[in-house]
């Protein structure tokens, strides 16, 4: 709190192309969701298998599958408290 006062605070560190290839991967999904009226739907497995096939990302499924359902997870979360 005190650094950040005195303009002291460090920029925070770029994200690794890991990290971009998670994120990008999540907003692509994140474009198709549906929604039902009340907000926002989860993602679903099949989709995320899907987008991995069709891209042939070089993330493992099996990783990318819960990176993205945490993402998800804190989306929803965020959309529903906007409300």
């Amino acid at each position: 709190m005190v650094a950040r006062r005195l303009g002291l605070e460090p920029d925070p560190p770029a994200p690794t192309l890991v990290v971009m290839l998670y994120l990008e991967a999540f907003y692509s999904l994140s474009r198709s969701r549906a929604n039902n009226g009340y907000g926002p739907l989860p993602l679903s497995i099949n989709e995320i298998s899907a987008w991995h096939r069709f891209t042939g990302s070089p993330l493992e499924p099996d990783a990318l599958l819960y990176v993205a359902q945490q993402l998800d997870e804190a989306y929803l979360t965020w959309a529903a408290n906007k409300r």
